[in-house]
């Protein structure tokens, strides 16, 4: 995943983007909008949005590490199991503040990092190669497919 110097400030654009989607997406749901999904199997507004929150107080501390550290070991974690164990069907209010909160502090950072710390590397337990710059491309990413889930979700449920 080698970029241009020039990509870095789209990619943090991008990234930034997203946010503001998936806020106007979330502005003043209703409680059945929030229980919507897109199919019986999947989960609900209500868990994608503690999912984003989840993954994003995740990737700011590997984030950190990456930056702070030397290679540091990226720990993997079961999504399922944050569902399940972390009560997703609480209210939202809490992990969209955090979602928003991170997802500034974390583009304030990478703002300001050098372009040899865009490529500053961890060791993920799921993927051989994993760099700063690779985690804001899966945060992008991640952040489309469930800013698409969330959209499917509410389209049906109308």
């Amino acid at each position: 995943m080698a970029h241009q110097t020039n990509e870095r400030p789209a990619l943090l654009a991008e990234y930034l983007e997203a946010t503001y989607e998936i806020e106007v997406v979330l502005e003043e749901l209703s409680e059945s909008e929030l229980e919507a999904r897109e199919s019986p199997d999947e989960w609900s507004v209500r868990q994608v949005v503690h999912h984003l929150a989840d993954v994003e107080v995740g990737d700011a501390m590997r984030l950190r590490q990456m930056l702070a550290h030397d290679s540091p070991l990226i720990v993997a974690y079961d999504e399922d199991r944050f569902a399940t164990r972390l009560h997703y069907d609480r209210p939202i209010e809490s992990s969209v503040a955090t979602f928003f909160a991170l997802r500034t502090s974390n583009g304030a950072l990478l703002e300001r990092i050098t372009e040899a710390d865009w490529s500053r590397p961890g060791r993920h337990e799921e993927h051989d190669r994993y760099t700063v710059e690779i985690l804001v491309r899966r945060s992008i990413d991640h952040d489309r497919l469930h800013l698409g889930q969330i959209r499917r979700a509410l389209d049906s449920s109308t």
